[in-house]
Parts: C-alpha cells; sequence; structure tokens
C-alpha cells in the first residue's frame, strides 16, 4: 500500500487520522491500510476520509515520519522538507501539534490534517522515484482541501471566484481564511500554539 507512516509516533498518528476521518485504519509494519469492514461516518469530512482512500488506493507514495513535537518551541504541524540540522527527515508530521489543534479546535486540526495529506500526495511519485520538492505547487490545492473540510464540518462556503482560501502568518497570529465568515486564528505562544480563534457563532 502506499501510504506508509513510520517513526516513534507512527501509531499515535494513525490513530489520531482514525480519529478524524472515522475510518478504521490499520498500521502493519510501515504500511497504512482502511479496514474491509469499517463504517463511514457521516458526521466526518467526507473531503478527508476521501482523500485517505485516494491515497491508499493509488501508486504513488505518500511517506510520513511521525513524531511527537519538533525538537524546538512553536507550532509547526509538520515539515515538508527535512532539517538535517534537527535530525529530521522530509515530510516530518508532528502529532502532538496536531493533538494540540485538536483540543483547541476539532474542526481546524480536521483541516490542518487535510491540509498535511493533499500536499505530501500532490508531491508523491512511484516506488524508487523521488517525491516532488515544488512545494508552491502543492500548497495551494492543499489550503484548498482544508477549506473544504472546515466549510463541510460548519456547513459555511469558502471563497469563490477570484477570491481563493488563504493563509498568513502575522506576527504571532497565523490567519487561516476559508471563506466569507469562515477564518480561523491561530495565536501562536512561547511553547507552541496558545489558542484558536473559531468564526463567530460556531
Amino acid at each position: 500500500m502506499t501510504l506508509q507512516v513510520y517513526g516513534p509516533w507512527a501509531q499515535q498518528f494513525v490513530d489520531l487520522l482514525a480519529k478524524f476521518t472515522g475510518l478504521r485504519l490499520v498500521l502493519n509494519g510501515e504500511a497504512v491500510t482502511v479496514s474491509p469492514d469499517t463504517l463511514l461516518n457521516p458526521f466526518e469530512s467526507e473531503t478527508l476520509q476521501d482523500l485517505v482512500f485516494e491515497i491508499v488506493a493509488n501508486p504513488n507514495v505518500v511517506r510520513i515520519a511521525a513524531f511527537s513535537t519538533a525538537p524546538r518551541p512553536g507550532f509547526f504541524g509538520d515539515w515538508f522538507r527535512a532539517h538535517p540540522a534537527d535530525h529530521r527527515p522530509r515530510r516530518t508530521v508532528f502529532v502532538g501539534d496536531l493533538q494540540r489543534a485538536d483540543e483547541l479546535s476539532s474542526i481546524c486540526a480536521r483541516g490542518l490534517m487535510g491540509h498535511i495529506l493533499r500536499e505530501y500526495f500532490g508531491a508523491a511519485r512511484p516506488p524508487g522515484q523521488e517525491p516532488g520538492r515544488a512545494f508552491a505547487n502543492y500548497h495551494v490545492p492543499a489550503i484548498h482541501t482544508e477549506a473544504e473540510i472546515v466549510s463541510e464540518l460548519t456547513g459555511r462556503p469558502i471563497w469563490t471566484g477570484s477570491t481563493r482560501p488563504w493563509e498568513h502568518t502575522y506576527g504571532k497570529i497565523n490567519v487561516r481564511s476559508y471563506g466569507p465568515a469562515l477564518k480561523y486564528q491561530l495565536v501562536l505562544g512561547a511553547n507552541g500554539l496558545a489558542r484558536i480563534i473559531e468564526p463567530a457563532g460556531l
């Protein structure tokens, strides 16, 4: 199978992905599969569920290194590129960061997971080939996938036309704007994610 997860927090990553999708996922060695007896949870994002099915069925390899948190203070979620100085390979996911996001906003956390998976899937290549490196090419579809997931879970529309979903960090606040009434603000503290300001009315 072509969803591979390894590292000290591999099982925790798979467990979190299972929680976010409602799918029954199995980690066997490094290979992640969807159990044939899994049921689709109608209260989870169909976009995120479909993305997992698509990755697992695709011949291109999505290979994820799962760790608890980054070896430096902050909130990162993942590192697309390798960080040799920190002894972290490319496509490293910090499961503890996503767990922290889930504590503060379960919907935002699911969007972030979808963003990471879509980005890695965009860069995936067949076995034996180097994955893509053009981060910007994968980031734009990833933020759109993230927006679709959050839209499904909130019932609010995403940006259309000339305005598209976007994210930008202003000082210690990471703004993620998915739609006219669908903006999340991730407030960063000295030791990581301090709080998530959700859209009004949620």
